[in-house]
Parts: C-alpha cells; structure tokens; sequence
C-alpha cells in the first residue's frame, strides 16, 4: 500500500466527518425553528437563537470542511507524484500543526458547559437557559467531533512516520 492511500483514508474520513457536522448543524436548525414555532412553554421558545445559532455555526464548520476537504482530494494526486517524501514531509508538518486545537476544543467544551451550569443555578430565566442549552450542545458537539478527528489524525501520523523511515 503506498502512502497516498493512507492520505485519500484520511480524507475521506474528513469528508464523512465534515457531512455529519453539516447534517447535524442543519437538524439543530430546524430543532430550534420547531421548538419556536411548535413550543408551548417560554423555555421552548427561548430556544430559537440558541439553536439556530449553534447550528449555523455547525452548518458553517461542515461546508468549509466539505469544500477544503474535496479541493485538497483533486490535488492530492499531482502533488504526491511530483514528490513523495516532500508531499509526506508537508503532510507530517500539516498534521503537527494542528494538534494544538484538540486542547482547545476541549477547553472551550469546558467553559460551554460551566457556562451551561451556571446560567441554570443562576438564573430562572427561559432565556438565558435556553442560551445554556445551546452552549452544552455546542460543547458537547464539538467534543464528539474532535474525539474522532483526533483518533484519525493520531493513525494518520503514526503512517507518515512510518513512511518517512
């Protein structure tokens, strides 16, 4: 198996990723339209901004991912064959280079769902629980994303450095 199969996985799983982001970002929209038009309680309706606005963001996050992602596919190729230990060196460098957001991704988590906390103990307000609401989802959705996208960058590595042996 040559190196470039391990790359075209990797994107792949970016792009199946990328496709859940977006899928899950439209379905918060519309969970916060339905929750607004369909919503009996002041709690329900104050769900509208939270939602639409976390699944804008999702929304947002999905689509750049899908267009980086399929943009980066169609190179690949010319790329690796023009040089295959400069393409795997890029790669090593461009893998290093992000790993730092995985801390921060948990970071932010963290600080969503103590914000989340503390707007339910501080507050009664349908509002500003609701904007918790919204703040957890966003915590908790960015975890699930990072926790597989960081398992998937980890084998990724572990292949370039391999290759580069």
């Amino acid at each position: 198996m040559e190196f470039i199969d391990n790359t075209v996985a990797w994107i792949k799983g970016e792009l199946f990723e990328a496709t859940l982001v977006l899928l899950f970002g439209i379905a918060t929209v519309i969970a916060g339209l339905l929750f607004w038009k369909m919503g009996s309680t002041p709690g329900a309706k104050a769900l509208l901004l939270p939602l639409v606005i976390t699944g804008l963001v999702y929304i947002g996050v999905g689509g750049s991912m899908l267009v980086s992602n399929n943009k980066r596919m169609t190179q690949l190729p010319a790329a690796y064959q023009t040089g295959k230990r400069a393409f795997m060196e890029a790669e090593k460098k461009r893998v290093e280079d992000f790993q730092y957001q995985y801390r921060i991704s948990k970071i932010v988590a963290t600080l969503c769902f103590a914000l989340t906390v503390g707007l339910f103990w501080l507050t009664k307000s349908p509002t500003w629980q609701g904007a918790g609401i919204g703040l957890a989802l966003f915590g908790l959705a960015g975890l699930a994303v990072d926790y597989f996208s960081e398992q998937r960058a980890a084998i990724y590595y572990a292949s370039i450095l391999r290759s580069l042996q």
